[in-house]
């Protein structure tokens, strides 16, 4: 299982259908689904308005339907919490791919749109090729790392996958260490220097993946920022 983050900016927003959103909303956060098949998506949204305006503003936007108001503002909460129906692209697009979800938690706020995707490596592939012909996200970030992913000739080599491992399990990343380099060398048959170098390549790609995320999902016209 995988995750991926789709990120527009929200003056971004506006070069897109979903634009107006930001004439209507300060915030909203989808607190999951209420109904989602490849012909129905509705979803639980908390949303926070922009004075004067209401949830049935949205109305006006030919991609999404107020179907229902649950919960109106109180002198403790600004928030409504609706039951939205979604006939954008991208929603109807992540319904029809198997294996795939927005995760609750995905949010419009004051920096822009959070677009929470989890799923199969493939299913996530689709959807974040749809989303980059609607509009290239400004970034593109994933997590949920298993264990497949780091290696097969995927972030680590087999080798510095069995050094890593070994490492752990022998107290190398404890605190204090329960195991010197050299008694880890000696452990595996291999050189210090050889392990030392299967350590070093190995941390530095997991802290780059969780760091930067997943590049894999950016092809190289993405990558170079063209």
């Amino acid at each position: 299982m995988r995750e991926v983050t789709l990120f527009w900016k929200r003056e971004r927003l506006r070069q897109i259908s979903i634009g107006p959103v930001l004439d209507i909303l300060r915030t909203g956060v989808f607190l999951g689904y209420v109904e989602r098949n490849p012909k129905v998506v509705r979803g639980m949204i908390r949303v926070e308005c922009l004075p004067g305006m209401e949830p049935h503003d949205l109305d006006q936007l030919e991609e999404v339907d107020v179907e229902e108001i649950l919960s109106e503002p109180t002198s403790l909460d600004d928030s409504w919490i609706i039951i939205l129906r979604q006939h954008h692209p991208l929603s109807m697009l992540s319904a029809r791919v198997g294996k795939a979800t927005i995760r609750p938690g995905s949010r419009l706020d004051s920096e822009g749109l959070h677009y929470i995707v989890r799923g199969s490596p493939l299913s996530i592939r689709i959807i974040v090729n749809g989303a980059r012909m609607m509009l290239r996200p400004d970034r593109i970030s994933a997590s949920g790392v298993s264990p497949e992913d780091l290696s097969g000739n995927k972030l680590l080599s087999d080798r510095q996958m069995s050094v890593l491992q070994a490492a752990h399990a022998s107290g190398w990343y404890d605190i204090p260490r329960r195991i010197t380099l050299g008694d880890l060398a000696s452990e595996l048959d291999l050189g210090r220097s050889t392990v030392s170098e299967h350590l070093v390549r190995a941390e530095a790609t997991l802290i780059d993946q969780f760091l930067n995320g997943d590049r894999s999902f950016l092809d190289e016209e993405y990558l170079n920022g063209d």
